[in-house]
């Protein structure tokens, strides 16, 4: 089988967690395994959005990115024990 496809938060999961360090454009495009176009329209929205800045050619998560970041995957994580207990009622 193949992989499965990611929905919007996990994709903007991926990309605030390559951000952490610091990390120059092409490098965090050829991490988010997206087409230009769709790399384009996340990494526009997160700026946008005060979750990452771009600063002396690299990317960096802010604290509001990190908070954001926190509650994501909080909420991703609580979506795979749901999943997990409606397969064991089913």
């Amino acid at each position: 089988m193949g992989q499965q496809k990611r929905n919007d938060i996990e994709i903007k999961v991926k990309l605030l967690e390559s951000c952490k360090e610091g990390i120059k454009r092409t490098r965090l495009m050829y991490l988010s395994n997206l087409s230009y176009r769709t790399f384009c329209k996340y990494v526009d929205f997160l700026i946008d959005s005060g979750f990452i800045t771009y600063e002396e050619k690299e990317y960096r998560i802010t604290k509001k990115g990190q908070q954001y970041l926190r509650s994501a995957k909080e909420y991703l994580e609580l979506k795979e024990k749901l999943k997990k207990l409606r397969e064991e009622v089913s």
